[in-house]
């Protein structure tokens, strides 16, 4: 009798069931692990407190060991049964329950929610499995992201928090956590034998969840998870600005609200000038911006490093020298937020170094920006923002390393200088700058395109060549199926008559149906049907005869065929000689099935035709289907390189898609076939086209909220 596990009966969750076999798969390689870690855990830590024991300097320390070595022994002899019941538990509960991050909209508290009046105990219970999970959370921090995208997708959700991740480090510590409670022991020796554990898994847990990235991509799920930051930065920043807060100054999760609400006054300019200390900040920064190395602010002084192509974060610097002691709240909360949103820039490891450094040198002219209009924040379509994502994309999408002599290179610092130098207090120079950035990309991919046009002549003839063959397969098929004729026969039908129908049909320009008006395509299609009929077997004087009669006729269209195919005279000799045979066999084989002897009824047979059943739709043709022109796509070469490339033309029926890079220097053509291999195998990936600064300020909003 087969035992069901429990959670694949019918009251399992709803909410995964489109992806319920592979997280469950990845649900039982993370428990099957972790078991085996504790395993280990337990006899190191066993191993820890003898240790310890032996050296103890007092009866109460050494007392102390021995009951944490008895709760260790308890918690050890049935910790890998209880892990794997109790991670069940904590699976379910979470797959079944949505949590996800709300709207800040929902609730107007809701930003910064406060704990709710519960009992003290239970508040430590928490904050203890809390902390343990964050410190395990930051061991396998980008495996853990990375997982943590995978198992919101297959959950159904745009997104969930760490704690409820059904596989994540929040559901393991919850169920050690339990495991220790249900121990006969003090709340204190618990939870030491608790962090002892937690701390043992800290070292495993990055392969782990590396190993279950790995497990999704070769299932197909999200192969391509997009870049996040690392977080922490913003949360930790807003919460000090919260605690120094002074009298009378707005709270800062009011602050964050307004400035990333879509409905706040975008658009409007907020009255910087009358805040306290803005104008003192703004003639710091405008220094600073300017280069020089002695500007101040409440008789403090500031400098910033003379590297301009570094990209560290400037504005963390001046954070950290003490820039928010001078000035208000609101200003305060901006540099906050701004040095934030250039941590994530800078933690991207898909833009290249070199474009890194340049949208670094934005950070001073950004930061004044941002405190003139704070739509900078909410309006995705901010002139500024919209020139970091382009700086960024192009970056993205350079192929091949980014170097002080390139195109790009030049174009960027262009740029970048010119807003060093003009921008002061008017922010149309960022809407000259995007303007005059993006018309380069345009005439840079015009350039790319125009190169690339010269071979598509050539793959649209390539396309209706194959197209055309297609059409003539499927016209053959039948015969070719056909047991009773002779192989040399069906041999020469699939090799040299093939290419005569082929022709036939690329003539007539037929893409998908047998041309049946081009007298060619008939005079080709009754050649190939006579030659069939010639070598069926024959029964009676009538038949023989005809047969004589025709042979002439047809021996003559096959080898006018033969010389369309490009057959060779050996060729020709050698399929001959084969013939005679085969038609001797035929007039002397008797009928042993129904009449052959019509050549209506060969007609109808090949008429029939056998069409291959359509393909199943797979996630690999799907995800080919949603590509247009335009779409980057990252290839990966023999050598393992990764190639950025531009999909600049499909061909009329699909069957065909070139490429190039951006820089017009390489164009690669690829049949559908060949690129729904290469997405199935992961050596392409459609390449993330999210807005740099669109998707940094989502995940800063997303932390703040979290």
């Amino acid at each position: 009798m087969t035992i069901e596990h429990p959670s694949r009966h019918s009251g399992a969750s709803e909410a995964f069931r489109p992806h319920q076999g592979v997280l469950l798969e990845c649900r039982d390689f993370v428990c099957q692990r972790v078991r085996e870690a504790l395993a280990k855990a337990v006899g190191e830590i066993e191993d820890e407190l003898q240790a310890r024991r032996q050296a103890a300097s007092s009866s109460d320390e050494s007392q102390k060991l021995i009951e944490l070595q008895v709760l260790l022994r308890s918690v050890g002899a049935g910790v890998d049964r209880a892990f794997g019941t109790g991670f069940e538990e904590q699976f379910q509960e979470r797959a079944k329950t949505s949590n996800v991050v709300g709207t800040i909209y929902q609730d107007e508290n809701g930003f910064f929610p406060e704990l709710a009046l519960v009992d003290d105990a239970e508040i430590d219970d928490t904050l203890t499995v809390r902390n343990l999970a964050a410190r395990l959370e930051k061991s396998c921090e980008a495996e853990n992201q990375d997982l943590q995208t995978r198992v919101a997708f297959m959950l159904g959700e745009s997104d969930i928090d760490n704690a409820a991740n059904p596989i994540g480090p929040a559901a393991i510590c919850e169920t050690l956590k339990d495991i220790c409670w249900a121990q006969d022991a003090s709340g204190e020796r618990r939870a030491t034998i608790l962090e002892m554990l937690v701390t043992r898994l800290t070292g495993e847990m990055s392969n782990v969840y590396h190993e279950v990235n790995a497990l999704l991509v070769s299932r197909r799920v999200m192969p391509n998870v997009r870049a996040r930051a690392k977080r922490g930065k913003a949360s930790q920043r807003i919460a000090a600005r919260k605690r120094d807060v002074a009298a009378g100054e707005p709270d800062a999760s009011d602050v964050v609200k307004q400035l990333f609400s879509s409905r706040s006054s975008a658009g409007e300019e907020p009255d910087w000038i009358t805040r306290t200390g803005a104008n003192e900040l703004m003639q710091l920064l405008n220094g600073l911006q300017r280069g020089q190395s002695d500007v101040a602010i409440g008789g403090q002084s500031f400098s910033l490093a003379t590297d301009t192509s570094a990209s560290g974060n400037v504005i963390s610097a001046l954070l950290e020298a003490g820039l928010g002691k001078h000035v208000g709240s609101v200003d305060g909360i901006v540099i906050d937020v701004v040095a934030t949103l250039f941590d994530y820039i800078f933690d991207d490891s898909r833009v290249p170094d070199p474009m890194k450094g340049l949208i670094g040198r934005l950070q001073i002219p950004v930061l004044k920006l941002a405190m003139m209009d704070h739509s900078f924040f909410s309006n995705r379509a901010h002139p500024a923002r919209r020139l970091i994502n382009a700086l960024a994309q192009a970056g993205v999408t350079w192929d091949g390393p980014l170097t002080p002599d390139s195109s790009l290179q030049r174009s960027a610092e262009a740029i970048v200088l010119r807003i060093q130098n003009e921008f002061s207090e008017d922010p149309g120079v960022f809407a000259s700058c995007l303007q005059e950035f993006e018309t380069y990309l345009v005439e840079q991919e015009r350039y790319a395109d125009a190169r690339a046009a010269t071979l598509t002549e050539r793959l649209k003839q390539r396309e209706r060549q194959e197209l055309a063959r297609k059409v003539a397969q499927d016209a053959l098929a039948a015969h070719l199926a056909n047991e009773d004729i002779p192989q040399v026969v069906r041999d020469f039908i699939a090799g040299a008559w093939l290419k005569v129908l082929a022709q036939a049909a690329l003539d007539s320009g037929a893409t998908s149906e047998a041309p049946v008006s081009s007298e060619r395509w008939r005079e080709a299609m009754a050649t190939v049907e006579e030659l069939v009929w010639s070598v069926l077997p024959k029964q009676g004087a009538e038949a023989r005869q005809r047969m004589v009669q025709r042979l002439p006729v047809i021996l003559r269209t096959v080898k006018a065929g033969m010389a369309t195919a490009g057959l060779d005279d050996a060729g020709q000799k050698a399929f001959f000689s084969e013939l005679v045979q085969c038609h001797a066999a035929a007039l002397k084989a008797g009928i042993t099935q129904a009449d052959p002897n019509s050549m209506t009824t060969a007609r109808k047979t090949a008429a029939v035709g056998l069409k291959p059943p359509a393909d199943e739709p797979t996630p690999e043709t799907l995800e080919l289907d949603l590509l247009s022109r335009g779409s980057w796509v990252e290839l990966k070469d023999e050598f393992g390189e990764i190639r950025r490339v531009r999909l600049t033309w499909i061909s009329p029926a699909r069957t065909m898609y070139l490429f190039a890079n951006r820089q017009g220097q390489r164009a690669l053509a690829l049949t559908r076939v060949e690129l729904t291999r290469r997405f199935a195998t992961g050596e392409a990936v459609t390449a993330d086209q999210e807005p740099l600064l669109d998707r940094v300020v989502d995940d800063v909003l997303d932390e703040l909220r979290g």
